[in-house]
């Protein structure tokens, strides 16, 4: 028992390998894109929001100004 506490301090305090880095990386990446994915996808639905603002907004002072 206090042989498996000693390897279990050990552990925490060990560098750990190159593979293990390279998944924490990879893991990390992983959710970074999943994260700008999302902000792209919010992007493009207020840009085609303010797109068909402007446009509606358009039309419409259009059509006041031609009533006058």
């Amino acid at each position: 028992m206090l042989k498996d506490t000693v390897e279990f301090v050990k552990s925490l305090y060990k560098t750990p390998s190159a593979e293990a880095l390279a998944l924490k990386e990879l893991e990390d990446s992983r959710r970074r894109l999943l994260e700008t994915q999302s902000a792209r996808e919010y992007s493009d639905s207020m840009c085609k929001y303010y797109e068909a603002k402007i446009k509606r907004l358009t039309s419409y002072l259009h059509n006041a100004t031609e009533v006058k």
